[in-house]
């Protein structure tokens, strides 16, 4: 199975976030993982168990400017992902819908 053609895990998906995340420069990650952790927001379930609290510590931390880096790593994952998600704008409703995939798929024997 190519990469393309099987569900993205957890891993997949946290490199497509800091990829996007890192396109706005080194020190985001720390910064939005900071905001989520230390501030209260999701301390112990991260982004991808929480990401309705991962975007809105973007919006905390970057006001307007959040809808541009969730854009980045919204189109980063569809880019990983497949066309069949192309048309997806929400970017908590697409780390939901492909980890609860990843969960339902069968294990090769």
């Amino acid at each position: 199975m190519s990469q393309r053609n099987r569900p993205l895990n957890d891993y997949d998906l946290m490199d497509c976030i800091e990829e996007g995340l890192n396109k706005f420069g080194p020190g985001i990650t720390y910064t939005v993982m900071w905001r989520m952790v230390v501030l209260g927001d999701s301390p112990k379930e991260g982004i991808l168990v929480n990401p309705h609290a991962f975007v809105s510590a973007l919006q905390s931390i970057f006001g307007h400017s959040a809808k541009l880096i969730e854009m980045e790593v919204l189109n980063q994952i569809k880019a990983r992902a497949g066309s069949e998600y192309s048309e997806m704008q929400d970017l908590a409703e697409l780390v939901n819908i492909l980890r609860k995939q990843n969960l339902c798929e069968p294990i090769p024997a």
